[in-house]
C-alpha cells in the first residue's frame, strides 16, 4: 500500500491546481483503499476559507473519504480563517511537525 501525503500550497488563484491534487487525495483513499493525507499550508490554508463552491465540494469528499486532513494554524490566524478549515473537518497541526511527521512515517509528500 502507497503512503501519499498531498501537500497544499496553492492558493485561491491557483484553485484549479490544488483541486486536483484534493481530489486526486479522496479517490486514491476511497476508490485504491490507499493511505493517504492532505495538508493545507501557506495560501493552500487560504483557499480553504474561500467561497468557492468547487473547493468546499473537494473538502467535502475528503471527509467523505475519510481522509486525514491537515492545516497550519499559523496560516489559518493569519488569513482569519479558523472557523473554515475547522468546519472542513481538519485537523491542526504545525507545519514542521507535519512534515517530520508524515517524512518519518514514511510518506512520499507530493506538492500542489
Amino acid at each position: 500500500m502507497a503512503k501519499l501525503a498531498f501537500w497544499i500550497t496553492a492558493g485561491p488563484e491557483l484553485e484549479e491546481k490544488a483541486l486536483s491534487g484534493i481530489i486526486l487525495a479522496s479517490r486514491l483513499k476511497q476508490n485504491r483503499g490507499q493511505d493517504v493525507e492532505v495538508y493545507f499550508f501557506g495560501p493552500g490554508v487560504k483557499l480553504v476559507g474561500s467561497e468557492s463552491e468547487r473547493v468546499k465540494g473537494a473538502l467535502a469528499m475528503l471527509q467523505e473519504a475519510k481522509v486525514h486532513g491537515g492545516f497550519c494554524p499559523f496560516n489559518a490566524q493569519q488569513y482569519e480563517v479558523e472557523t473554515a478549515v475547522s468546519a472542513a473537518g481538519l485537523h491542526g497541526e504545525q507545519a514542521g511537525e507535519a512534515l517530520i511527521r508524515l517524512a518519518e512515517s514514511g510518506y512520499q509528500i507530493i506538492g500542489y
